[in-house]
């Protein structure tokens, strides 16, 4: 089918004729005679070559009237069969015209028409294969369009198969989509690539029937875009037939038995865990010897809670936080976002009770960045006062004080304070001017430990309910109103507390507060 596709491509190419792009066939020639080594290239045309290739792919495969793309399409089937990145055979950057090639492939992947969508192969690595004897199935569905996002539906579509949707309504105003697969990350800057860079699809959802198909198939979903008024938001009825069951527990909804007995072995190889706060995305295999879900959702229930009441936010959500389990994602080793990307080895701990419960520092760290308010996170503060949520969740459901959370990071943070006073240099800059996440957030814990999370939670709803013009517009004026704020909120001047820990304020902020009692926590004397 591929081969078949490549042809017609290459075909219909060169009727059309050949336009000249001269630059962009230099910059292949480049690739094609470069021998890669064992590290990245660094020859400036290389580099070059391969940005200026990879930035015009798109185009390239669109119009396809050009011979570069011609030279580009023959190289991919020459590769085919080998071409696919997976585990055990990645992308390296190393390779600039190996890692181009990929990204024709994953270009035409993404604008192959559904009907001409076939498996690929290197789908029963990742993200999976339903069992063999696996059958399609016919559902129907109501999609609440007040809720934007991912609609879970406990449907996986089989590598290149084709799913129908039908809905006999589908308002514009809700710029609905059908997705296959959750692994929505495109990992095209990663140095390496255990997998394409982009593994799923959407397909716009209008009135009437809707053909979708991945190469890669993947859990389905209805995606409601921007919310929408009055007729718009009439719940809509859709029949999704084509795709298999997969493991879907909605807390609250769900029967444990019928998910003991038959739903948490459904065959797709991806599985959900929801509740109308939090949806978690995992291996099947994680799930499959899960008995009931129930407590480890309630717990997570809790979490998101945790969250939203220190961030002095509404318990109800608009919309589920998600979380996704991936074998590679677009940056760090986690991220945040919509989904809330991890890697594989995370997924043992979101559906683990007992795992939860010893404060997966990193799960709630992502979830502190979705909770984040740019008002109060200046400069050199985005790492540091996420963790405010980490040290709460850990401490507030788990038990688990600045001694034990985070590896204990905090506490062994005073010892560098202590240095730093002694020797009269500013602990906030650290040591050579390189900062020291875990002693700037001490300096937030000397906050919390005084005065309690209760006045961070104050001070919080104060920055959610400003006015768009008392805002702060930089981050001179952040730290400024964190400092007039957070005194305020504690009837103590905190001026002297910034000083000392070398953290900038201007005269004035600090001359606004002076006449309030003076604070320093123990063992810190007045700036001199």
């Amino acid at each position: 089918m591929h081969r078949l596709l490549l042809a017609s491509l290459l075909s219909s190419m060169l009727t059309v004729g050949r336009a000249q792009s001269p630059d962009l066939a230099a910059a292949l020639q480049t690739l094609e005679g470069y021998r890669p080594t064992k590290a990245a290239p660094t020859d400036a045309s290389v580099i070059a070559a391969h940005e200026q290739l990879s930035k015009a792919l798109p185009r390239l495969l669109r119009r396809g009237k050009d011979p570069v793309a011609l030279r580009l399409l023959e190289l991919v089937a020459a590769r085919r069969d080998a071409l696919v990145p997976t585990k055990n055979s990645a992308c390296h950057e190393r390779d600039p015209l190996a890692r181009l090639l990929v990204r024709c492939l994953d270009e035409q992947l993404q604008q192959t028409p559904a009907a001409q969508v076939a498996a690929e192969s290197a789908a029963a690595a990742f993200p999976g294969m339903p069992a063999a004897d696996a059958q399609p199935v016919k559902r129907q569905f109501t999609i609440d369009l007040r809720v934007n996002g991912r609609h879970s539906l406990g449907l996986y579509a089989p590598p290149g198969a084709m799913i129908t949707v039908r809905a006999a309504d589908a308002p514009a105003a809700n710029k609905l989509r059908v997705r296959i697969g959750a692994h929505s990350d495109n990992i095209t800057r990663r140095p390496k690539w255990p997998r394409l860079p982009r593994i799923s699809r959407t397909f716009p959802l209008a009135a009437g029937q809707t053909e979708a198909a991945c190469a890669f198939g993947g859990l389905v979903y209805v995606e409601v875009g921007a919310a929408a008024t009055g007729d718009a938001l009439v719940p809509l009825q859709v029949e999704v037939e084509g795709a298999v069951e997969a493991p879907l527990f909605v807390l609250g909804e769900t029967d444990v038995t019928a998910w003991r007995e038959r739903l948490r072995l459904a065959p797709g190889p991806w599985a959900e865990l929801a509740t109308d706060k939090v949806i978690l995305t995992v291996p099947s295999e994680r799930v499959r010897g899960l008995d009931d879900p129930t407590a480890v959702l309630q717990f997570w229930n809790r979490v998101l809670d945790g969250a939203a009441t220190l961030a002095a936010r509404p318990l109800p959500r608009q919309r589920p936080e998600r979380y996704v389990a991936d074998l590679e994602i677009s940056a760090g080793a986690m991220h945040s976002g919509y989904p809330i990307m991890t890697h594989l080895d995370a997924a043992a701990d979101m559906v683990d009770l007992q795992r939860m419960q010893k404060g997966p520092w990193g799960l709630f760290h992502e979830l502190g960045h979705n909770h984040q308010q740019k008002d109060w996170t200046f400069a050199g503060t985005t790492e540091v006062t996420v963790n405010l949520f980490s040290l709460y969740l850990c401490e507030t459901l788990c038990g688990m004080g600045p001694e034990r959370a985070w590896g204990g990071n905090v506490v062994r943070a005073k010892p560098r304070l202590t240095r730093h006073l002694a020797a009269g240099t500013s602990p906030w800059d650290g040591d050579g001017g390189k900062a020291d996440l875990s002693l700037r957030l001490l300096m937030y814990h000397q906050l919390q430990r005084e005065f309690g999370w209760e006045t961070f939670t104050k001070v919080f709803a104060e920055y959610r309910d400003l006015p768009k013009e008392q805002r702060p517009a930089d981050d001179d004026a952040r730290r400024d109103q964190w400092l007039l704020r957070f005194s305020r909120a504690t009837g103590r001047n905190l001026g002297p507390f910034f000083e000392r820990w070398g953290l900038p304020t201007s005269a004035a902020a600090r001359a606004e507060v002076a006449a309030l009692p003076a604070w320093l926590p123990d063992g810190m004397t007045p700036p001199r």
